[in-house]
């Protein structure tokens, strides 16, 4: 793909946004700074050129909107969308803060109030999602903002619209649909539908990292990994940190259960158990 799209996005939308530059990359798109007519930062997001000659346009579009009906102040909701001159993109809110990727990168760990904080945030913002029928599936570091007003997980719907609108999987030569760190074992072997319960297991795998400073099977080779969510036993956390509190543990463990049916009904069960308070 080509390294630099920031005179294409510019000359294809120069007329609607101000485009700044380039702020990352991920499975889906390519990101980039811009602003509004009116001033407001927002994160433009280019369909990465590789993917978009696979998938129908139109429907991709189509399926992302479906994420306006969420209204939540820690989701990454949709602004616009749209296809210009061969580019795919959606816009969404920009968020300041790093990603927990970037902040696990640099501290290896979270502090456990704000894992706690973490875990809170993103249970309630699952819940709000899952009630309106709509599926992140591709829950990870990446994807959650560690913003001023909580944690924000953004990219709902998107890796959904990918999966209906082209090609239902993409290898890591290409593009991974789910991070194979928390991938649940539903979406490795694909043999059925994905339902909330499946985001609840990848947070599961988040909020271990988070307090674990490591995934729950962590290993340099993707093979191994996969092999690992769907046959190594579920890991507890406070044998790697045990100062992290029961519940929460607990809670974790039985969300990264095998078998969707023995995990957590819903995010507010989770949620309950997490914080102590079932």
């Amino acid at each position: 793909m080509p390294r630099d799209l920031l005179p294409l996005v510019r000359q294809a939308l120069g007329d609607r946004y101000t485009v700044e530059r380039e702020i990352g990359r991920g499975g889906a798109a390519v990101v980039f700074l811009a602003a509004t007519a009116e001033g407001r930062h927002v994160a433009l997001k280019v369909l990465r050129p590789e993917l978009a000659v696979t998938v129908a346009a139109q429907r991709f579009l189509q399926e992302i909107r479906f994420i306006s009906r969420l209204n939540h102040p820690n989701i990454g909701g949709l602004i616009d969308s749209g296809e210009r001159e061969w580019l795919i993109y959606y816009v969404m809110p920009y968020f300041e803060g790093p990603t927990l990727q970037q902040y696990l990168l640099k501290y290896r760990r979270l502090e456990i109030d704000d894992a706690l904080r973490l875990g809170h945030d993103l249970l309630d913002i699952l819940g709000h999602a899952h009630q309106n029928d709509i599926v992140h599936r591709d829950v990870k570091p990446d994807n959650i903002v560690l913003a001023r007003g909580g944690a924000v997980l953004l990219d709902f719907g998107i890796a959904r619209a990918i999966a209906l609108s082209g090609q239902t999987h993409l290898t890591r030569s290409g593009i991974a649909i789910g991070t194979s760190s928390y991938m649940s074992p539903e979406q490795i072997t694909a043999l059925r539908e994905l339902d909330h319960r499946s985001d609840l297991y990848s947070t599961g795998c988040v909020l271990f990292e988070a307090f674990a400073g490591r995934a729950p099977f962590a290993h340099p080779n993707e093979g191994v990994v996969l092999n690992r969510h769907l046959n190594d036993p579920v890991p507890d956390v406070r044998e790697i940190r045990p100062e992290v509190p029961v519940p929460a543990a607990r809670a974790i463990m039985r969300a990264m259960a095998k078998a969707p049916e023995d995990r957590w009904p819903d995010a507010a069960a989770m949620l309950a158990a997490f914080e102590g308070r079932a």
